[in-house]
């Protein structure tokens, strides 16, 4: 007799293996499922559960909500670890359940039938119906397994699997169960380890999104976002950050195929966000995203890439690996890769990954804390990056990639007045052409190189050092932001647009890049862009004092000096009084006639320069503004004696326009390479 129906969160245990092993020890065996029933009947008792049916070595129950039926699976598995030890598996799915002759039926039994015959032994699987319920619920987490086609069920199911600890993950290669007959080609089984997955999963985008494309307006896009550290003790985020940002950067040596910057990707770190939106954010077809266990010197990495248009899975894969392992392929996988993205892509492409990996793990592990530190921009975790490079050389004196990581870390001393010019610049140049002895294609270390030389006003070299860093990594976001302030520097601004709005494709939320694009506009005459584009930089900021002195610029060269002034105090109150901004303020106050105000700025500047060092380019920049041309030539002296950094934009600094024709300020250009 039919009852009504009833939906409920359904529950399919079987025992893995079971068949085998009563043949091989009957006794055993007898002693599992006795351990089994008694577990069983208990727990799902305990979360309100009821066991309607066995089926030899398996079983169904339905719960009255998810939580319950999530929670008794976790408790299921954790108690049948115990003596004698139960190779369970179990699957979840919500449904509706109706009972004919005694017997449970429904949709919702067959589909939670078939997500358990797809996991291995001490996994819990869940559709995606269930996982809906408990996703939001921090008790659980999970991992998508991608889409699988079932027998008897219409349309393909999104199979998820528990992550919580103790719980193992089935690696989608190796998974059986109730699914339909597949005709062609079976999925690549990828080499697991870590070298091997940044390398397949490079290779995978490429098969998936580059063969037998010759159109280049095909080109794909990803965002590779910082993987979860999942270890016992949460205290090994430097590695999961680490693993993303090399995997990012592996991902940008292949042409044809967009990768978002670190900056952008990383900004989602920690917020629950649907992937979906988060690609529209970023403006990518495609997002990689994982999570990585390390405890002692074992490691599980599961990676998943999702197609961002539909939210997706298109593969995903999880390795278990000892870290002593971790290098013994690098060589041969890597050169795979490379061999084969040289005959699909580019022909000719220079191995960029000879010489930049090491296969000392302690190394990487001080390289990835030495990146992590880096990536941090405060004084104390630069400070610790270098400790870390260092660390890294020492126990491989051959690894290219952490003497790039020191060279950056040198330059980024000098950047935030931890280092003097010199010995900044001294350091960084060993380290990067220490790099590039061992790696001649290394992009991070030629960049790192022209970056040098636009600080010692090297143009020439400069211009083909940035050059040479795009040409080796077309997706390297600090080559093009950095060469378009070169180029702003020499003149060339129409170029110095390109690069930088490249720099923001790459990099779309970054506060920086976005800010310096409208300093580009106005290098190019084009304020009214520049405005526009820092309206756009505020709204994804609101806080950027960076954005407001540029906007400033743009309405104080459009002769809107009430808006220039508003925006050059906001600056100021959000700098909390930084010179620069309160230079600007004093040439805007003296160019709309506050001679009073510039002098005031003066005054204050004067009083800041005996508690902490201001370049001399500001008080120049003042006395310019009060057509004082003695006293700002004599500043804009002291400034390139000093270096100062804004003194490479001479030839273009718009608000020194009435010194140009000087024979001091021509002498000036002439001395650092601007004058032709």
């Amino acid at each position: 007799m039919n009852q009504a129906r009833q939906l409920a969160a359904i529950m399919f245990t079987d025992i893995v293996g079971y068949t085998g092993m009563m043949q091989a020890d009957e006794q055993k065996a007898v002693a599992v499922i006795k351990h089994y029933n008694s577990s069983l009947e208990e727990l799902v008792k305990q979360y309100n559960g009821q066991v309607l049916n066995y089926y030899g070595d398996g079983s169904l129950c339905i719960f009255q909500s998810a939580t319950d039926a999530a929670n008794c699976a976790l408790a299921v598995q954790k108690e049948l670890k115990n003596d004698p030890a139960v190779p369970l598996r179990i699957g979840l799915h919500i449904g509706e359940v109706f009972f004919e002759n005694e017997k449970a039926l429904g949709d919702g039994v067959n589909v939670a039938s078939r997500v358990q015959s797809l996991g291995q032994e001490n996994n819990i699987l869940v559709s995606a119906e269930f996982h809906d319920k408990i996703k939001n619920n921090s008790s659980f987490t999970s991992i998508s397994l991608g889409q699988f086609e079932f027998k008897n069920v219409r349309k393909p199911l999104e199979i998820f699997a528990l992550t919580n600890e103790g719980l193992s993950i089935p690696q989608r290669s190796k998974m059986e169960g109730k699914l339909k007959k597949r005709s062609g080609k079976k999925q690549v089984i990828i080499v697991a380890s870590l070298i091997i997955l940044f390398c397949v999963a490079g290779f995978l985008i490429y098969k998936t999104f580059f063969a037998g494309k010759a159109d280049a307006s095909n080109e794909q896009s990803i965002a590779v976002l910082p993987f979860v550290d999942m270890s016992p003790a949460k205290d090994q985020e430097y590695f999961s950050d680490g693993m993303s940002e090399e995997l990012l950067n592996l991902l940008a040596k292949i042409q044809g195929l967009k990768v978002i910057s670190r900056t952008s990707s990383f900004s989602f770190k920690g917020k629950n966000l649907d992937v979906r939106k988060i690609g529209e954010n970023l403006g990518v077809d495609n997002i990689l995203e994982g999570s990585i266990r390390k405890s002692g010197n074992t490691i599980r990495i599961t990676a998943q890439l999702i197609e961002v248009s539909k939210g997706t899975h298109l593969w995903s894969e999880t390795y278990d690996r000892e870290l002593k392992d971790v290098f013994a392929l690098q060589d041969e996988i890597s050169k795979m890769i490379v061999d084969i993205l040289k005959i699909k892509l580019s022909g000719k492409q220079p191995n960029q990954l000879a010489g930049s990996f090491t296969k000392n793990p302690e190394a990487y592990e001080d390289y990835l804390k030495g990146r992590y530190h880096w990536n941090t921009r405060t004084d104390e975790g630069i400070k610790k990056a270098i400790g870390y490079f260092q660390d890294a050389i020492k126990k491989d004196s051959n690894y290219a990639g952490a003497y790039s990581g020191l060279a950056d870390t040198y330059l980024t001393l000098y950047d935030y007045e931890l280092m003097s010019f010199d010995e900044s610049t001294s350091k960084a140049k060993d380290a990067a052409l220490r790099a590039l002895k061992i790696n001649e294609n290394l992009a991070e270390a030629h960049n790192s190189l022209a970056h040098i030389d636009l600080h010692e006003w090297k143009w020439k070299s400069a211009e083909e050092g940035f050059r040479k860093a795009i040409a080796l990594d077309q997706s390297y976001v600090l080559a093009h932001h950095w060469f378009a302030l070169c180029l702003t520097a020499i003149g060339k601004t129409n170029e110095a647009v390109t690069q930088m709005e490249k720099a923001r494709e790459l990099d779309p939320l970054s506060t920086r890049i976005n800010a310096d694009l409208g300093m580009a506009y106005i290098s190019a005459g084009r304020y009214d862009d520049a405005i526009s584009q820092e309206q756009k930089t505020l709204e994804l900021n609101p806080k950027s004092a960076g954005a407001r002195w540029i906007r400033g610029m743009a309405y104080q060269q459009k002769k809107m000096f009430g808006e220039a002034i508003k925006d050059y105090q906001s600056a100021l109150e959000l700098s909390h009084n930084n010179p620069n901004f309160l230079a600007a303020l004093g040439h805007v106050y003296a160019s709309s006639g506050n001679i009073a105000g510039a002098h005031k700025v003066l005054d204050t500047l004067f009083v800041v320069s005996k508690q902490e060092p201001v370049s001399p380019f500001f008080f120049a920049l003042v006395y310019a503004g009060l057509n004082d041309k003695e006293k700002a030539l004599e500043w804009l002296q002291k400034a390139y004696e000093e270096k100062s950094g804004s003194v490479r934009y001479l030839k273009m600094e718009p608000r020194l326009q009435n010194l140009r024709n000087d024979p001091r300020y021509i002498e000036l250009m002439k001395k650092i390479g601007l004058y032709k």
